[in-house]
C-alpha cells in the first residue's frame, strides 16, 4: 500500500512556496502553487493573492474566473470591487464592468471620482482593442487576397483565421477568395457553407472549373442536402456497406472529396448516381470493365472524364 496523502499538510506545503514565489516577483511559478493549494482547498484568504498574480501575468480572463468567488462573498469593499472592474476591463469584459461602476455612481449620486475615472479607462481600453482590431483584420483581409499563391493547407489557415471578421469584411474577403481561380475548390465549399450559416443574400462571383457562375448563398442547399450526394451514399450503404465495410469508407472518403470539390453544382455534374457508384466499383477492381467491344453510353464517358478531373485536381494538393 501507497502512504496515505495529507492533503492538509499539502495545501500548507503549496502556499507557503506560492506566496514566497509572489514575494520574490516570479508571478509565474506562484500561479503554479496557488492552483495547486486552490485545488485542494479554496479560501478567500489566499484569492487575493491568486487573482493579482493572475492578474500581474496578464492571465485576465483566469483573473476574473478565480476572482468572481470572492466578489461574490463581499460586494461592499470598494477597493476590491475596483481591482475587480480592473480585471475586467483588462480581460475586456466591458458590459459587466459598466454595470458595476454605474451601480456605483447612482450609490453616491454621480460624486465619486474614482469610479468616473474607471469609465475613462473603459473607454481608453476599447479604443486600443478596436485599434488592434482593425490592423488585425487589415492583415488578415491582405493575406486572404494573396490566397492564391499559397499552398492548401496555408488556404485553410487564413480561412480559419478570416472567420474572426465582422460579417460585412469577412463577405467582402469571400468574394475575392470566392472569384480567385487559385484557391483550392475545399477552401471555396468551406467559404460558402459558413455563408450559408450566416444567411448571407449577397450575390457573388464563383470561378468554378474556369466558369464564373453567380452565386446567392442562402439560396443554396448544404451538401448533405444535395440530391446527388443523397441519392449516392443511399446507394453505396445498400451495396457495400455491410459486405465491405473497407471498400465503403474508401469509396465514401474519394466520393466526399468530390463533393466538396463540384459544389455547390453537384447536381448538373452527378446526373447519374448509379453510374458513378459503378465507376467508382470499377476503380476499385469491384467490376469487370466489359468486353472491348462493349461501347461507353455518353453519359459514361462524361462520367469519367469528371472523375478524371477531380481526381487530377487531388493529385495537385498531395
Amino acid at each position: 500500500m501507497g502512504e496515505k496523502i495529507e492533503f492538509p499538510k499539502n495545501y500548507e506545503t503549496y502556499l507557503k512556496k506560492a506566496i514566497d514565489s509572489f514575494d520574490s516577483g516570479n508571478m509565474k511559478e506562484a500561479i503554479i502553487f496557488f492552483e495547486k493549494a486552490y485545488a485542494i482547498k479554496q479560501e478567500l484568504r489566499i484569492n487575493s493573492f491568486y487573482v493579482t498574480a493572475l492578474y500581474e501575468n496578464g492571465e485576465y480572463k483566469k483573473a476574473k474566473i478565480v476572482a468572481d468567488k470572492e466578489i461574490a462573498c463581499d460586494k461592499s469593499e470598494d477597493n476590491l470591487i475596483l481591482f475587480y472592474v480592473t480585471i475586467l476591463i483588462k480581460g475586456h469584459f466591458f458590459i459587466q464592468a459598466e454595470k458595476i461602476v454605474k451601480e456605483k455612481l447612482a450609490k453616491t449620486n454621480d460624486s465619486d471620482l474614482k469610479w468616473h475615472s474607471q469609465f475613462e479607462r473603459i473607454e481608453k481600453e476599447k479604443e486600443q482593442v478596436r485599434i488592434q482590431n482593425e490592423k488585425k483584420y487589415e492583415s488578415l483581409i491582405r493575406n486572404i487576397f494573396s490566397m492564391g499563391n499559397q499552398s492548401f493547407e496555408k488556404q485553410a489557415c487564413t480561412l480559419k483565421e478570416a472567420k474572426e471578421l465582422p460579417l460585412p469584411q469577412f463577405i467582402k474577403a469571400a468574394s475575392s477568395l470566392l472569384s480567385n481561380p487559385y484557391v483550392n475548390s475545399i477552401v471555396k465549399t468551406t467559404t460558402i457553407d459558413y455563408l450559408i450559416d450566416r444567411k448571407v443574400k449577397d450575390e457573388m462571383v464563383l470561378e468554378w472549373f474556369g466558369e464564373r457562375r453567380i452565386i446567392k448563398p442562402m439560396e443554396i442547399l448544404p451538401i448533405v442536402k444535395t440530391k446527388a450526394v443523397q441519392e449516392i451514399e443511399r446507394i453505396l450503404k445498400e451495396t457495400i456497406e455491410n459486405n465491405d465495410p473497407i471498400l465503403f469508407e474508401a469509396i465514401s472518403q474519394e466520393a466526399n472529396l468530390h463533393f466538396m470539390i463540384l459544389y455547390p453544382f453537384i447536381d448538373e455534374v452527378i446526373k447519374s448516381p448509379n453510374d458513378w457508384v459503378t465507376l467508382y466499383l470499377k476503380r476499385y477492381n469491384q467490376l469487370h470493365e466489359g468486353s472491348r467491344d462493349e461501347k461507353e453510353s455518353l453519359e459514361q464517358k462524361k462520367i469519367k472524364k469528371w472523375m478524371y478531373r477531380l481526381n487530377e485536381q487531388i493529385q495537385t494538393w498531395i
